[in-house]
């Protein structure tokens, strides 16, 4: 009995000994876990509820909560992501993106003439007494400087409140907010005087100091939310991303309807990037090119079916930050753009009883037609032009070229325009000294006798060629279209399906928002575990087909990654069925046994073009060495797929589906030979299996004992070991964090 007494006492204590461990360790671990996780920045959309910022796991950073969207940015712990798409009221989840501004150079040298105002009729609303008077006008942008040449109504920053490095509205750290912010309301007499002087200008910072001219998406969403709430007529950004963000799309429709104008640079070519940028590719938003002053198309502005009106973008006097009387000149789609929304304004005061939409119809019927008649891809409808009252039905005459409003003969028009460009030039060079790079001088400088066309644009020698005549730019176009479809920056979206029926179905606008070639994951919570099928339209199909968009089965127990060359035309049904019926060895699985199947067209496929990678998350896979085994239904018995782990996860790929689940090696194999060995052998383990059991009762208590816990020196090491194989378990598995094999 006292025997019995002291081997209970010792039990105890080791599990108090155990515990005192694995406790601190677990928190630790937890909280080591985020810690040494990379930080993301994602955009959360909710189904009902918005979960408070005090709610929300402290280690997230960041939090925004939207007001006119159910919706919320933060950083997270990238393991953090699987879990948060598990949440009942998640709808989807997109990895926030990085913008950028729209200007191509700057230099500071400075040019005396106002050419770009003369060009698009600024004078001519002025004489008129038109300025923008009461008009609000929202830029943007990454700051913008008091300098003494212009006044704001007022400003806002999205990082006044930042804990870290508060960043207010009038800190322009990159210059770029400042200048745009002038050539809409710089004070009329200054040497960089603006479209609409008389305009109430808002600044609204979106760009933080630390991150120089780069800023993400989200930021953009709460400027805009900020613009919306304080009842702006005119929105200007200067900016662009190059994948769709649902979010922002819903708050720029929401302007729309609010009666607000949206105008954004469609962009810049680059070597890298030849596709419009967002928001200027939304069909609410006016989408601007950039031209010179001959109004031949800038070599980088880009070309889009989405272009809609174009404007003076090179060498742009505009105002500097260096000081209170600093002027500088900049180049870009971010250029253009503050004229068209300073034209917007000073149209705004003219017809006050017109909307936002007739405005915008207004500005593209009255714009100078440019290159192919009609809307084309590289001026939209055509410069932006202010017309005075004694030219509002223009002769066709006018419109043909922005250069000629007197010329007849196509001879007078190519000698007056080269006489023309030679006096900026002189002015240019004489009359402040502007420094230009050798791509800017060839591009000025280039003769326009040998331009076969008034839709030639005036290019660096590169671009002469592939702009020679109309025909060209149409190619140029069709060119833009395939970019179009092959956008090449890839996104994430995670979302919770819909229950129909028993099946889970996904909303058109859930696809929608994944950029081309990017992921769909289609997360199942507990909620959600007893659906097993995933239906997908035929539309649907052929927009993933398209799209190459990767589609990703996310269980709380397993993902099932399947690439868009795997489903072909027509509905599809993707099944992974936990198997009722028992295989052979079933019983010493460590995992459901679960059945993965494709239906299209009334038929299982069970090959297909490309590999799919199937994920299993068991508890202490790889402590375990655990492997992943699929059904071979011709053999009748289990196949090694995989033994890779990553993150609690063993995976495997093959280009097929099956019945699949996680064994250990060793059991697996030891339960095969058991069924081998002849029933005598079998008999004769039973016959020692039962001898009496009151023989030695004690001495199995105090041997169990010893195997757990270890006995005398031994013992903390055996601790220590269990709690590290415990520990183990702690971490959570998620789908974009690499592999190691098992070792």
């Amino acid at each position: 009995m006292n025997k019995k007494r002291v081997m209970l006492w010792r039990a105890a204590c080791a599990v108090v000994l155990v515990l005192g461990i694995l406790l601190p360790a677990t928190s630790a671990l937890a909280h080591d876990r985020h810690h040494s996780d990379e930080y993301i920045d994602i955009i959360v959309r909710y189904s009902g509820e918005v979960p408070s910022e005090e709610d929300l796991d402290p280690e997230f950073k960041n939090v925004r909560t939207m007001t006119l969207l159910p919706v919320q940015t933060m950083s997270v712990p990238a393991s953090s992501i699987k879990d948060i798409s598990q949440m009942e009221n998640v709808e989807r989840i997109t990895y926030d993106q990085e913008m950028h501004t729209t200007s191509t150079s700057h230099s500071f040298p400075v040019q005396a003439d106002d050419w770009n105002q003369d060009m698009i009729g600024t004078f001519n609303a002025w004489e008129e007494g038109i300025t923008g008077e009461s008009v609000r006008v929202a830029v943007l942008d990454t700051g913008f400087y008091e300098h003494g040449d212009i006044e704001y109504a007022g400003g806002y920053s999205i990082f006044e409140d930042d804990p870290d490095e508060p960043d207010y509205w009038t800190n322009d750290h990159d210059g770029h907010g400042t200048h745009v912010a002038s050539i809409i309301g710089a004070n009329q007499g200054s040497r960089a005087q603006g479209v609409a002087p008389g305009v109430d200008l808002y600044g609204v910072k979106v760009y933080h100091q630390r991150d120089g001219s780069r800023t993400n998406a989200s930021n953009l969403l709460a400027g805009l939310q900020w613009a919306i709430n304080e009842g702006m007529d005119v929105i200007s950004i200067s900016s662009g991303y190059s994948t769709k963000s649902q979010e922002i799309h819903d708050l720029i429709q929401l302007a729309d309807q609010q009666g607000i104008l949206v105008v954004a640079a469609s962009g810049n070519i680059s070597e890298n990037k030849n596709i419009i940028d967002y928001p200027a590719a939304h069909p609410e938003v006016i989408a601007v090119a950039n031209v010179d002053q001959n109004g031949y198309r800038v070599s980088d502005s880009m070309i889009s079916a989405e272009n809609e009106l174009a404007a003076p973008g090179r060498q742009i006097l505009g105002l500097g930050i260096d000081g209170p009387d600093s002027f500088r000149t900049m180049s870009g789609t971010s250029q253009a753009t503050p004229h068209v929304a300073g034209i917007a304004a000073l149209l705004m005061q003219k017809y006050p009883g017109e909307s936002a939409g007739q405005i915008r119809a207004r500005m593209a019927e009255k714009a100078r037609d440019l290159g192919d008649e009609g809307r084309d891809p590289i001026y939209g409808y055509g410069l932006v032009h202010y017309l005075p009252e004694q030219m509002e039905e223009p002769e066709e005459d006018v419109e043909e070229d922005p250069t000629e409003e007197d010329d007849t003969e196509s001879d007078s028009d190519d000698d007056t325009e080269t006489e023309d460009d030679m006096t900026d030039e002189d002015t240019d060079e004489n009359g402040n000294g502007e420094e230009q790079d050798p791509e800017e001088i060839d591009d000025t400088e280039s003769p326009q006798d040998d331009l076969e066309d008034d839709s030639s644009p005036e290019e660096e020698p590169t671009e002469d060629q592939d702009s020679e005549d109309s025909q060209d730019d149409a190619s140029d176009a069709d060119e833009e279209d395939e970019a179009e479809e092959e956008e090449p920056l890839q996104s994430t979206v995670w979302i919770r399906p819909s229950d129909t029926n028993g099946m889970a179905v996904i909303d058109d606008e859930d696809l929608e928002a994944v950029a081309d070639n990017g992921l769909l994951a289609i997360s199942f919570d507990s909620s959600l575990e007893y659906i097993e099928r995933v239906s997908l339209t035929p539309e649907q199909v052929e927009s993933i087909r398209s799209r190459n968009i990767t589609l990703l089965i996310a269980r709380i127990d397993m993902e099932w990654v399947i690439p868009s060359a795997n489903l072909t035309e027509g509905e599809a049904f993707l099944s992974f069925e936990t198997v009722q019926e028992p295989l052979d060895y079933s019983e010493t699985a460590h995992s459901d046994l679960i059945d993965f199947s494709i239906e299209q067209n009334d038929q299982m496929i069970t090959a297909f073009p490309e590999q799919m990678t199937y994920r299993f998350f068991t508890e202490q896979a790889e402590a375990n060495q655990h492997q992943l085994y699929e059904w071979n239904t011709a053999q009748e018995e289990w196949i090694l797929l995989g033994d890779t782990y990553t993150n609690s996860a063993v995976v495997g790929e093959t280009a097929s589906v099956a019945t699949m689940a996680v064994f250990d090696p060793i059991e697996l194999e030891a339960a095969i030979l058991s069924s081998e060995e002849p029933e005598d052998e079998l008999e004769e383990i039973e016959d020692v299996t039962e001898e009496p059991e009151e023989e030695s009762e004690e001495d199995e208590t105090e041997e169990s004992t010893r195997a757990s816990f270890g006995d005398g020196d031994s013992e903390l090491p055996v601790v220590l070991v269990g709690g590290l194989v415990i520990l183990t378990s702690v971490g959570g598995g998620f789908y974009f964090f690499g592999g190691k094999p098992k070792q």
